[in-house]
């Protein structure tokens, strides 16, 4: 303070009042035609690209490029969409602003106010620095023009306030710490929850690595405004509006004439602002292609190995690395050159406040001490608005870069969800109808041009008994997994109802209905656990007991017994260190410890080899009578035993029996069995 004070002094003493008025103006307004001569030519700033900076940065010594005629057939090439360009009318830049503004305003709404009580206290507490320095800036000034004396009581004072000011500005720091990290869990929880209510479709459109950006950059980004931000942003323009109260208390002329060059910048940094937003905002779009990519290239590992394309594949991901170098180098260049320009606008401040302060000290208006004063406090005050504009408003723009993207999975809507009224499905004891059920799959295309959509089921009408095996069997492209769907209730008919004892599944409460089913897909999830863990996840109150009975009617305990570590042994990523039958029997014994009324298998044992799949079929045969199993096969050898198959073509119901009947009398079933025991026999 004491150094700072001295050089105060001495420019203000030797420098500042020889200034010339008219060169000041003229300098200022040299600088903002330089300002002006940029903000209309900015239509040309994508040159900037191709000047000498970049050209001096050398290539990378080990990203390797992919050859010129081999890189549009990159499975990632173009995958991202190019972001709107950036706008050129004001007003379109100002209800970009706006429209950044609303998003963040819904998200302080949703995310902060029910934290607001502790932000509060945390504020108050990340004010008492600059409240310290306000008072240190007063009291210098008066100690200025009464002597030598109230210096020393003045660094008395100040030296005993230092470690309250500090130790409450600390405390704040870590509320908001805390606070950040509460509010950033918030999201994550709503996210990862809301993406569990969205549909088959939408999983089955979007890409894995943006949903992963959306947990890790785009979180990120939004802690660090909705949380610390968002405390220090306020205590930051509390003083900010009191050091300017304080100063118009001393002069109000003065000060008002000091504001007048930001007044004069607020354009140029407003398009900077909106600028950096929608360059950051491709950055981001550009990161998530890139895990999109990172992620593709480790589950295809085995394709790509396979093949020998290691060293394509290394070029094609370079291409990636490429694309979002140069999306993060302008994205992190919008930044600097948003935080240069709001430091040139505080400096330029400075040297116009000193100019007119001396203007007032040699007419007499104010005395050395008050322009001291005066100065000093807008110099805290710059120095908050520095930081305010520089890092702060970077931060906030950042934010509303995730928040946006973030608003793009929050805002989709869950396609199935309970009616207001819906009620527990009670135990399922007679049967399931399907009436006059019909389906088509609506896309946004059909949504948006009024396209008929097309029918995937037309016209079913079938009824299961409680207890049956039934399959539903056809060719691909049948219809069967649309069943499948619309029995677990993925989908809801287009036309028609399923009902289960009489109950409209759209009547009913979803987990009801799953809390009666036991699923086998065709693709089994594990997770990277044990045996006991795997299972036991479909009821983790079970006891290992009831694990080990499910296992033994999924017929796999014998195997589990002989593992060193038994039920213990962790089966690795995805349960890679399983064989396909044994990984297909961990996921029905998963299913039969629910003790499911009603046990789905879609596809159960598709992939396998011959003998394991007789040897599953042979279990799940087993397992008839004791639940309602309906099965979803294209291999018919596995629906002989059931009770009745269904058999489906082109979305219709075309026959339907035993195996010994339908071979007998009809004439599809007869005919895709005869197709599919030749290939067989062919294949020995």
């Amino acid at each position: 303070m004491v150094i700072q004070t001295k050089i105060i002094l001495i420019v203000s003493t030797e420098t500042i009042l020889n200034v010339s008025p008219i060169n000041l103006f003229l300098g200022t307004f040299l600088v903002m035609g330089i300002v002006a001569i940029y903000w209309w030519g900015r239509r040309r700033w994508h040159l900037t690209q191709k000047l000498l900076p970049d050209q001096l940065v050398p290539n990378s010594q080990k990203i390797q490029a992919t050859p010129s005629h081999l890189k549009n057939y990159s499975p990632w090439h173009n995958r991202v969409a190019q972001s709107s360009v950036t706008p050129e009318k004001p007003n379109k830049i100002i209800n970009q602003l706006l429209s950044d503004l609303r998003l963040i305003f819904k998200y302080m709404r949703t995310y902060w106010s029910p934290y607001w009580g502790i932000s509060v206290v945390s504020t108050l507490c990340l004010i008492a620095k600059p409240a310290y320095q306000l008072l240190a800036a007063q009291k210098l000034g008066v100690a200025i023009d009464q002597g030598g004396a109230a210096l020393v009581d003045t660094a008395i004072l100040l030296a005993s306030l230092l470690p309250i000011a500090f130790g409450l500005s600390l405390l704040g720091e870590r509320l908001s710490a805390r606070l950040s990290s509460r509010i950033a869990n918030d999201i994550r929880y709503d996210l990862f929850t809301h993406l569990q209510a969205l549909s088959q479709e939408f999983h089955k459109k979007t890409r894995l690595g943006e949903l992963l950006a959306h947990f890790s950059v785009d979180t990120i980004k939004v802690e660090f405004a909705l949380g610390q931000e968002v405390v220090m942003s306020i205590s930051d323009g509390i003083m900010i509006l009191v050091n300017l109260g304080f100063m118009i208390r001393m002069s109000a002329s003065l000060t008002a004439i000091s504001l007048l060059p930001m007044l004069l910048m607020l354009p140029a940094i407003a398009y900077l602002m909106v600028r950096m937003s929608r360059q950051n905002l491709k950055a981001n779009n550009q990161n998530a292609s890139m895990m999109d990519a990172v992620q593709e290239g480790i589950r295809s590992q085995p394709f790509i190995l396979g093949y020998g394309l290691q060293s394509l594949f290394a070029g094609y991901f370079g291409d990636e690395l490429q694309r979002l170098e140069d999306k993060q180098t302008e994205g992190k260049f919008s930044i600097r050159l948003f935080q240069q320009a709001a430091l040139f606008s505080a400096y330029l401040l400075s040297a116009w406040i000193m100019g007119v302060g001396g203007i007032y000290v040699l007419s007499g208006s104010i005395t050395v001490g008050t322009w001291v004063a005066l100065f000093t406090i807008f110099h805290n005050m710059y120095d908050g608005l520095i930081f305010l504009l520089s890092i702060r408003i970077v931060r906030w723009v950042e934010s509303s870069v995730g928040m946006r993207r973030i608003d793009t999975v929050l805002e989709k809507p869950a396609l199935i969800v309970d009616a207001e009224d819906a009620y527990p499905l009670p135990l399922f004891q007679n049967k399931i109808s399907l009436e006059h059920l019909s389906f088509g799959y609506a896309t946004t295309s059909n949504a948006s041009t009024g396209e008929v959509v097309p029918k995937q089921l037309d016209e079913i009408n079938l009824e299961i008994d409680a207890g049956q095996f039934v399959a539903f069997v056809g060719a691909s492209g049948a219809g069967k997994s649309t069943i499948f769907n619309l029995l677990m209730r993925f989908y809801d008919a287009s036309e028609g109802r399923i009902a289960i004892d009489g109950h409209d599944l759209r009547n009913i409460t979803q987990k009801s209905l799953r809390s009666q089913t036991g699923v086998v897909l065709q693709e089994t999830f594990l997770f990277n656990t044990s045996i006991m863990d795997n299972i036991r996840i479909a009821r983790p109150e079970a006891t290992e007991q009831e694990v080990i009975k499910a296992t033994q009617s999924a017929e796999l305990h014998e195997f589990v017994s002989s593992l060193p570590q038994g039920y213990r042994t962790v089966i690795g990523e995805g349960g890679g260190r399983l064989s396909g039958g044994q990984r297909q029997r961990i996921a029905i014994a998963r299913a039969l410890l629910k003790s499911p009324t009603i046990l789905f298998l879609d596809e159960a044992t598709s992939g396998l080899s011959a003998d394991i799949a007789d040897a599953i079929t042979q279990t799940i045969t087993n397992l008839a009578g004791k639940h309602t199993i309906i099965m979803i096969t294209h291999q018919l050898k596995e629906s002989v035993d059931a009770d009745r198959i269904f058999v489906l073509d082109a979305g219709r119901l075309v026959e339907q029996g035993t195996h010994e009947e339908l071979i007998t009398h009809s004439h599809y079933y007869r005919h895709l069995w005869d197709i599919q025991n030749t290939t067989a026999i062919a294949n020995l």
